[in-house]
């Protein structure tokens, strides 16, 4: 898969190739000043000893540029220690945890629903199901050759995506 539809997908990559992060726009607020952007990038992955997937993400606020705003003020020592810490405190990430311990999807849609729904499963068993056509319909271009690794990712790109929607970003 080429970088620029990776990139436009979420995923960073190396000169070497190797993926490197996961890093996606995500809806607008009117609490920012025109030009700033909100971004979600993957932090932390972890299996649990039940394979249950732990996710930490990090919303962070972002110039027109891309650059983090919290790095940068961190950074200016033009800045008083008051106005730094003012600035900072405005842009602070925001760790969001999700897990799938206890969480359930409809085995049809996708959907995240309620244990108590009719048709729901628990969302571990939702994405160990997941063949090749589920994740075409949710619209990843993959061709089958794609490493797997590479296909996670898209994965988790597309729960920021989802997540998102939701407004839980």
């Amino acid at each position: 898969m080429e970088n620029t539809l990776l990139a436009q997908l979420g995923l960073l990559r190396q000169p070497s190739g190797a993926i490197s992060g996961i890093d996606l726009p995500i809806s607008p607020t009117p609490l920012l000043a025109d030009g700033l952007q909100r971004r979600v990038r993957l932090k932390r992955l972890t299996f649990d000893a039940d394979l249950e997937i732990s996710v930490l993400f990090e919303l962070y606020v972002c110039d027109a540029d891309g650059n983090d705003l919290y790095a940068l003020y961190g950074q200016d020592s033009t800045l008083s220690p008051f106005v730094m810490r003012e600035r900072m405190a405005r842009v602070q990430p925001i760790e969001i945890p999700r897990t799938t311990a206890g969480s359930f999807r409809d085995a049809a849609t996708g959907a995240l629903v309620d244990a108590e729904t009719p048709g729901a499963v628990p969302e571990l068993a939702f994405f160990q199901s997941m063949a090749l056509g589920h994740l075409q319909a949710q619209g990843l271009p993959l061709t089958g050759t794609e490493p797997y690794l590479v296909v996670v990712y898209l994965m988790l790109a597309n729960i920021i995506r989802e997540k998102d929607a939701l407004g839980e970003f």
